[in-house]
């Protein structure tokens, strides 16, 4: 017998269809390329696709600050979130660490008050120093300069050269003059040897590039004289 196909397969006069009806597929047209990339959010999602394998690895890198691994570990593959993640603990660290150091030194614990403007500060220092300094410093190596490395090479450079102080601030919190000075002097010379071998094929170059460390340095010592003068000062109201 013939098969003359099922009525799923007859047209509207009752015929059968020999052929499947054309399905008629709309390409929606693609969307214009911004005039501003850097101003799109589009733009910043690669430097927040990272495993968590490779934000440890680049922070036991920073730690190690005397080895010129970093760049090898990054793979011209920089990142914000480990600097963003960084930060954001240093500025917690910052406010904790900071009022429960004054509420040790208080003798009258009862009446102790937090001190939330450390928040603020903490928050615009730290922040400052993790992407606004590195920001400019990277347009000036990168446009001036002509370094090799981008702006947010830099910017992912200096924010996990911060990591150490999430160990010194910790530390911190015990109140001795003398240890708090030892440590964040620890601290400081970690960042700066960090920052400074790692940049050291650009710095050799030539005078100017060789300018770029005094920078580094200013803003790295600037950056632990105002957690110890600011968040910890009240240590000098103790006698040893």
């Amino acid at each position: 017998m013939q098969n003359f196909g099922s009525n799923d397969d007859l047209d509207e006069k009752g015929h059968v269809m020999t052929e499947q009806p054309k399905i008629k597929v709309k390409f929606e047209p693609k969307p214009k390329p911004s005039a501003c990339p850097i101003c799109t959010v589009e733009y910043y999602q690669k430097f927040f696709d990272i495993e968590q394998r490779d934000v440890y690895m680049r922070v036991r890198c920073s730690l190690l600050s005397w080895k010129p691994e970093f760049q090898q570990c990054v793979a011209k593959n920089p990142d914000l979130w480990g600097p963003l993640w960084i930060s954001t603990t240093i500025i917690f660290i910052l406010f904790a660490g900071g009022n429960l150091s004054r509420f040790l030194l208080e003798e009258d614990k009862k009446h102790f008050q937090y001190e939330y403007n450390y928040m603020y500060v903490a928050v615009f220092l730290v922040y400052a120093m993790a992407f606004v300094i590195p920001i400019i410093l990277g347009v000036i190596m990168k446009y001036i300069l002509k370094s090799e490395l981008g702006v947010f090479d830099i910017v992912c450079m200096y924010g996990y050269s911060l990591s150490v102080y999430i160990f010194v601030l910790i530390l911190c919190i015990i109140p001795y003059n003398e240890a708090q000075w030892f440590f964040l002097m620890s601290g400081l010379a970690n960042s700066t040897i960090f920052l400074l071998v790692n940049l050291w094929d650009f710095i050799k170059k030539s005078k100017p590039a060789l300018m770029i460390a005094i920078p580094i340095i200013v803003f790295n010592v600037a950056l632990i004289l105002c957690f110890k003068f600011y968040f910890f000062r009240l240590i000098y109201a103790v006698d040893d």
